[in-house]
């Protein structure tokens, strides 16, 4: 069905290669095996110099490979680490012919999680679909849903390449004043960009006749009488401009990016952090890996991690229990704050605190669409986006917004735009353990009547509207659309993040309050919000600073 994904049986991994790699993994030094060389790529402190040979002979379970993840797979390998990255998704290498992923107006298998239905676009959300591990795992929750990408990489595979630096101000209006806005902005954001490779659109993509609905939203900011804020996207523009020349398959340049970009232009961490670390020697990378409990040893401060392995029709191939000295959470903020919440739940881990699971955001998140707009944006459209503008002077308090390119279909006739409208607010929803169902469940209590974030998203959404068309006499067109029914509003998140806050579930440096050897790296470690931006280089950044202080602190 999908030519790429199916494998010979001489390259299925069988029970006994599996286990020798997380022998690999997890106890080459107990074996007596020789370490491999470490990698010299990158500073290992930004404040010390700390040897990175201290930790050798420590063993370490990364669960989940998305950004924080993929920062602690590197860190932990740099210094002497055996660790073990257990991902439940499948890899997902760039093919040659074009056709790793599937497009968002035609989706498969490939799209969605073991789903029967394609996991986002209304238009497609009815089709069936077969079951497969595909990239997007939508959580239905009560009151809200969120998605999460799947795969060798996590939520880089899916995400939208924004990778926009919050504001001072913004950033201490959301984050403890522990955590030094200074500090990340000389060291760790500039790291995580570098590594990333992150960088604006170029002026040349930007005059390209595919990018006119760029050109568009910049004239709409324009309109709005704001300041257009280019900021830097996790994007290869050099592949981006093979596909205007026709020598890469078509995927930024015709607003394609939810499901996976065929070109490879998308800069995800499958490209950069994660070939780094298990270029250190130090570090294996299983996919299709599920962690299914984790279980503190009485008496010491290592962990059981059972997990399961599975293949890509979901059946179960076998179970193991891996025994390690340190445990980082880097599934997402719900699978991480659903694993420790049923860890805490059942007692396997229960000097967990109260806090676990509470504290869940969706980043402020208002996804509008503006239909029949008075400017053409081309119904392909460039992309993935630009800039982002502010509103400061918001009755409701700040404000900001950017276009987000998508491949709308010909029908729509390039009079759409999608855009993002971010607030902050303190609407927090948890995640919760539910003995009635035998899992952990997403409560969100804020409906489309009365939430803080819709309520002040539609009252931005309107004037936005009123001073871009109304004001130059065409109320009809760009008539904003947001009903949750449609999956817009805030009914569903792509920036879901809290779950275990820093200081409250869990240390300012990451460290699970109640377990010393026990941490979390990823998005369930913000409060909630990234401060009016897309959160990727955030968390990136976040998840660095936290790795520099474990590597300190236990040299």
């Amino acid at each position: 069905m999908f030519p790429q994904m199916t494998r010979t049986a001489a390259q299925r991994p069988n029970r006994r290669s599996v286990l020798r790699s997380a022998a690999i993994g997890l106890g080459a030094v107990a074996a007596g095996s020789t370490l491999g060389p470490l990698s010299s790529l990158g500073p290992l402190s930004a404040r010390a110099g700390a040897s990175p040979t201290q930790l050798t002979g420590k063993t370490a379970v990364v669960v989940g490979s998305g950004f924080g993840g993929a920062v602690a797979a590197l860190r932990l390998g740099q210094a002497g680490v055996q660790t073990t990255v257990l991902e439940r998704g499948r890899r997902w290498p760039i093919q040659a012919d074009g056709n790793t992923f599937c497009t968002v107006n035609e989706p498969d298998g490939r799209s969605a999680w073991f789903s029967n239905h394609p996991p986002i676009n209304q238009l497609t959300r009815l089709q069936t679909i077969p079951r497969y591990p595909g990239l997007i795992d939508r959580i239905a929750g009560n009151g809200i849903d969120a998605v999460y990408g799947v795969g060798v990489g996590g939520g880089s595979l899916a995400f939208g390449a924004f990778t926009p630096q919050p504001r001072r101000k913004d950033f201490t209006q959301v984050f403890p004043s522990q955590i030094d806005y200074d500090e990340l902005d000389r060291t760790y954001y500039p790291r995580a960009k570098k590594m990333l490779g992150t960088s604006p659109l170029p002026a040349d993509l930007l005059a390209d006749p595919s990018y006119k609905g760029a050109r568009a939203w910049l004239d709409y900011i324009k309109d709005f009488g704001g300041e257009p804020v280019l900021h830097d996207f996790c994007v290869d523009w050099d592949v981006v401009r093979e596909e205007l020349a026709g020598r890469k398959p078509a995927s930024y340049s015709v607003g394609e990016g939810p499901y996976g970009t065929n070109s490879g232009a998308k800069n995800s961490v499958d490209h950069n952090y994660l070939p780094s670390a298990e270029a250190t020697g130090n570090v294996t990378i299983l996919p299709l890996h599920e962690v299914m409990e984790i279980r503190e040893i009485s008496g010491q401060d290592g962990f059981e991690v059972s997990v399961k392995r599975i293949d890509e029709s979901g059946a179960v191939l076998e179970t193991k229990t891996l025994v390690v000295d340190y445990v980082f959470m880097a599934a997402g903020s719900f699978h991480t704050s659903a694993l420790l919440a049923t860890a805490k739940a059942k007692g396997s881990l229960p000097r967990l605190n109260d806090q676990v699971g509470k504290g869940f955001g969706n980043n402020g998140d208002f996804l509008i669409a503006r239909g029949l707009l008075r400017r053409d944006c081309g119904a392909k459209q460039g992309g993935p986006g630009v800039a982002l503008m502010y509103d400061d002077d918001n009755p409701y308090g700040p404000i900001s917004m950017s276009w987000e390119a998508s491949p709308f279909p010909d029908i729509a006739g390039g009079s759409m735009m999608a855009n993002l409208i971010q607030v902050i607010s303190d609407e927090r929803g948890s995640i919760d353990y539910n003995p009635a169902v035998g899992r952990a469940e997403l409560n969100y209590p804020h409906g489309e009547a009365d939430s803080d974030v819709d309520a002040r998203g539609r009252n931005f959404a309107g004037r936005f509207h009123e001073r871009t068309e109304t004001r130059f006499g065409s109320p009809a067109t760009g008539v904003p659309i947001y009903t949750r029914l449609a999956d817009f509003g805030s009914g569903c998140t792509w920036h879901g993040l809290g779950g275990m806050v820093m200081g409250q579930a869990a240390s300012y440096e990451g460290q699970v309050h109640g377990y010393k050897n026990l941490f979390v790296v990823d998005g369930s470690l913000l409060p909630g919000s990234s401060a009016l931006v897309n959160p990727a280089l955030t968390i990136t950044a976040v998840a660095e600073r936290c790795l520099d202080h474990f590597v300190e602190s236990r040299a």
